[in-house]
């Protein structure tokens, strides 16, 4: 490449100043690209306009990732370093549209051991205009083959806006690992106080009327020479029934209080520290995906198909914008695949299912464009990661819901039996080819087999269901499980 088209890209990029960096020690990362920082490091320039994910993560060694990173390239698939995090410290990103010529920068924070934003507009525009100082120390965005990851980056963030960043997230966008996990650890440990709790207090009430009916029959049925052996045994009954209710010295009630109190102590440090932000994605409540006030065969029909709420939520949250529900989706993966942020995964998750189960709505010719773009859509993202990325998210996440079954590969076998029946009435044909392309590519990279013969459409009058032999009809489990109304 000449230097004028340098030139020319280096004015039409954006620029991220990194200043201050501790050297060797911290792992800097944007979209798809990871890298361990050196000492002449201040930064990226020819940053694409665009939705980008920056990301970084202290460690305390020395070795490079170049191992790992070489590992992806052979399989052709996104670098992922386990749970989110290097050396064991937890990895921080933020998300950023950044506009033609921007400059943007981060300074390190020694006492904080943090990047901190600067949001000085004088002092930014003082770093822009001597920012020519800088360019020897700026690592050019891998643009150019065979180094070049951004037609990767393209496939994986096309539909993501700034309107959809700014909705999501608040302070910049950032957002790590570490804070999903506190707020899971509040909510897990509320149910398991709310547990305790009732079964403390049907245990108190059992032995409460037990003993009453002991007095009772005591009462009616004691002579008054037998007083005496009766008080010992009522004794040695109660004093049994005590030491069980003693064996642990606090109380069942100063437990849980003390539980509540560290739990609700994280959450409010979570709710109030800058770096610990609430994420923002749509509500998704799988369990409820029928309209308010439904009864009998419409509860059991939505519950099954969840084109209702699909339908409900791309017209009133997402105004029937394609986009606006697929910048979302990949946000949520992107998230989760460079974070490893567990509510990330929920949501991508919840939205992947709503998709793949709104049968009704893969037969209306008013979202066959959707379905072509999300089905393209998740093709990219499935293509861009190993195969065991998801049995080791699974892994890592304290939630045994999302242990229950493969969701993933149940959810694609039943849009690719919704798809092929739809196929063979002759609608939608525009779905065949990409449903062929993701039929291939889930084979050969986790070797599930999406039923339907997509290579030729095949049009019959009346259909029926020879796929019994081959593979079950998707049941939900767990907390996505339908209700059924008799």
């Amino acid at each position: 490449m000449d230097n004028e088209t340098l030139k020319k890209l280096f004015k039409a990029g954006a620029i991220l100043l990194v200043l201050d960096a501790p050297h060797n020690q911290l792992e800097f990362g944007i979209d798809v690209n990871c890298w361990n920082t050196g000492p002449r490091f201040k930064g990226i320039k020819i940053i694409p306009p665009g939705a980008h994910f920056v990301y970084y993560s202290l460690h305390n060694t020395q070795t490079t990732q170049a191992e790992a990173r070489e590992d992806a390239k052979e399989r052709e698939t996104v670098e992922v370093t386990e749970g989110g995090v290097t050396g064991g410290n937890v990895r921080v990103g933020f998300w950023h549209y950044f506009e033609s010529g921007e400059v943007v920068i981060m300074k390190w924070s020694a006492y904080n051991e943090e990047m901190e934003l600067e949001k000085d507009k004088d002092q930014i525009a003082r770093y822009k205009a001597g920012i020519q100082e800088f360019d020897p120390f700026l690592g050019p965005y891998p643009l150019l083959p065979p180094e070049s990851t951004y037609p990767a980056w393209v496939k994986l963030s096309n539909h993501i806006s700034k309107q959809t960043i700014n909705r999501i997230f608040q302070c910049e966008g950032f957002v790590d690992s570490h804070d999903d996990q506190l707020h899971e650890e509040l909510e897990r440990a509320t149910k398991i106080i709310d547990r305790q709790q009732k079964e403390e207090k049907t245990k108190a009430e059992a032995e409460d009327f037990h003993r009453q009916a002991q007095q009772t029959q005591a009462t009616e049925t004691i002579q008054e020479e037998e007083e005496e052996e009766e008080k010992e045994e009522k004794g040695k009954i109660d004093t049994d029934a005590e030491m069980k209710m003693n064996i642990d010295p606090e109380s069942p009630a100063e437990v849980t209080k003390e539980k509540a109190h560290i739990s609700q102590s994280k959450f409010t440090m979570s709710n109030t520290d800058k770096r610990n932000p609430f994420v923002r994605f749509t509500p998704i409540d799988l369990r409820s995906s029928f309209r308010k006030g439904a009864v009998g065969e419409e509860v059991t029909r939505y519950s099954l198909d969840k084109s209702w709420l699909f339908n409900h939520l791309f017209t009133t949250v997402y105004n029937l914008d394609t986009s606006a529900y697929l910048g979302e989706y990949q946000v949520a993966f992107v998230t989760m695949l460079l974070s490893y942020h567990l509510g990330a995964f929920r949501q991508w998750k919840s939205m992947t299912i709503l998709v793949c189960q709104s049968i009704e709505a893969i037969s209306s010719s008013n979202y066959t464009h959707f379905f072509s773009e999300f089905i393209q859509t998740l093709h990219h993202q499935l293509t861009s990661i190993p195969s065991s990325f998801f049995m080791d998210l699974l892994f890592a996440s304290p939630d045994q819901d999302d242990m229950t079954a493969n969701f993933l590969e149940q959810a694609l076998k039943s849009m690719g039996r919704n798809i092929q029946s739809v196929l063979r009435r002759g609608q939608c044909l525009e779905l065949r080819k990409p449903m062929r392309a993701l039929q291939v590519a889930v084979q050969e990279s986790f070797e599930w087999r999406i039923p339907g013969d997509f290579k030729k459409i095949q049009k019959v009058v009346e259909i029926e269901n020879d796929d019994d032999d081959e593979d079950e009809d998707y049941k939900e489990e767990g907390e996505y499980a339908p209700v059924i109304v008799e």
